[in-house]
């Protein structure tokens, strides 16, 4: 089955772009180069790289015509997507003579991860997002988009960014473990809870208020869920939506703060069956709503938590998220990416939807990726540490020793960048990686001078 997705996508693909310019824009220059090795493998022309920092990982050999690396220094990952934005908005006029040395007609498209770019040095967006499809991202509008299309959603209330306003909401709404406040997108689109607020228990709020009230106007109030958060992945297509597998989104809680810290995706846990056949369904209506409402085709995003009453969702990305790398890491050489990018562009291409979905769903049973990833503002020496349990905390692997996990550290433009993952061969599949996260960061914290601190993670609070 895998195979026969494989070879029937990607002689279709293959048409579509064999023989096209592209210029990669955003991200980092590893990301990008996976990016590139993807076109090249369709026989596209080598393209344009234009990368915001080094990365981790392989970086772009000669599958790439050209790469220019901008150096910046951002606060946070939002703050990295907004200087990554202004700059290919404006690039620098040296910038943009080599792109017209390299593509003199201007016929190359742009592939470019910021969400809010029309163009790149005069070229075209490929697979651009539309502005009523970015709209969804908005978390102070997202709960009216669920009623709509009939998804069941834990209570809110959206209220100004004032601290009054603010706990009068979080009062009526605290079902015991306090609130979650989430601002809008009057400062842009933001991820990896760097908008979000946990309000506790006997928290006045008042620091909560002050940091959202300096980046948005209306704050999203809603109770805090316990229970593992899981986002759910599928595809928009002209005639069908294609759903897979829950991926667990490994959201860690700091020790006396009101922040979460947002550690990657693995796809190692297992939800019951009930569950996840829930969590399917509900992306499927998501997926056609999308389309009936808004035109939408592409990759999407549900996230939520699976809570004491079934999984409730909390945001929607209708573009390609992060778990999908783990979903498709057993997938081989796949044109999972350039299949999305395909579909987002609206191409009447005779695309197989429930042969894709299926490829993907066995694959990511069989074949168990990811573990998590973080960015830290301290600066990390390039590295791998391959990683043992040792009573309850991981050490490095010593002489003949097999290990279990390892760490994988690197640059960022932030700092410094550290990805885990559980070996395949010596880990059971169906639990949460959270608590094998927070081990991880214990020994990063113990080895490598992060300051990560103490960290708990979520409970499975149905089974």
């Amino acid at each position: 089955m895998q195979e026969e997705a494989r070879a029937y996508h990607e002689a279709l693909l293959r048409r579509l772009f064999g023989g096209r310019k592209f210029i990669l824009a955003g991200g980092l220059a590893a990301s990008l180069g996976r990016k590139a090795r993807a076109l090249a493998a369709l026989g596209a022309a080598p393209p344009f790289l234009l990368a915001f920092g080094e990365g981790t990982g392989e970086q772009p050999g000669p599958e790439a015509a050209h790469l220019h690396q901008f150096e910046i220094r951002p606060r946070d990952l939002v703050d990295q997507l907004l200087q990554e934005e202004a700059t290919l908005r404006d690039l620098p006029r040296d910038v943009r003579a080599m792109i017209d040395r390299w593509d003199p007609d201007g016929s190359a498209r742009v592939l470019c991860s910021p969400g809010d770019v029309a163009a790149v040095a005069g070229r075209d967006i490929y697979a651009g997002r539309k502005p009523a499809w970015m709209a969804l991202e908005d978390k102070t509008a997202i709960d009216a988009f669920w009623d709509a299309a009939g998804v069941q959603r834990a209570p809110s209330r959206i209220v100004a960014a004032e601290h009054r306003e603010l706990i009068a909401a979080a009062t009526a709404l605290d079902q015991g473990l306090g609130t979650v406040w989430v601002a809008d997108v009057k400062s842009g689109i933001h991820g990896s809870a760097i908008g979000l607020r946990w309000v506790r228990p006997g928290d006045d709020g008042i620091a909560a208020a002050d940091s959202l009230r300096g980046i948005a106007d209306r704050v999203r109030v809603m109770p805090f869920l316990e229970g593992i958060p899981v986002s759910m992945h599928g595809i928009v297509f002209d005639d069908a939506v294609a759903v897979f597998r829950p991926v667990e989104m490994v959201v860690l809680r700091p020790m006396r703060s009101d922040r979460l810290l947002y550690a990657g995706c693995s796809n190692w846990f297992d939800p019951e069956t009930r569950d996840r056949d829930a969590m399917r369904r509900t992306a499927r209506r998501v997926g056609h709503a999308l389309r009936e409402r808004v035109d939408y085709r592409g990759a999407f995003t549900v996230d939520g938590v699976l809570s004491t009453d079934g999984f409730l969702p909390t945001e929607l990305n209708p573009r390609t998220g992060a778990g999908f790398s783990t979903l498709v890491a057993g997938l081989g050489d796949f044109p999972f990416e350039p299949l999305c990018w395909a579909v987002a562009e609206g191409e009447r291409l005779a695309f197989r939807p429930a042969l894709l979905e299926r490829a993907v769903l066995d694959s990511a049973e069989r074949h168990r990726a990811g573990g998590g990833s973080i960015t830290t503002r301290t600066t990390l020496d390039a590295g791998t540490v391959d990683l043992v349990r040792d009573g309850t905390e991981y050490r490095e692997a010593r002489g003949d020793e097999v290990p279990v996990a390892t760490l994988v550290a690197g640059h960022n433009p932030i700092g410094g960048f550290l990805s885990f993952s559980l070996d395949r061969d010596r880990n059971q599949a169906g639990t949460s990686t959270g608590p094998e996260m927070c081990r991880a960061l214990r020994y990063a914290d113990r080895n490598l001078g992060t300051e990560f601190g103490r960290l708990t993670a979520a409970r499975n609070v149905r089974r």
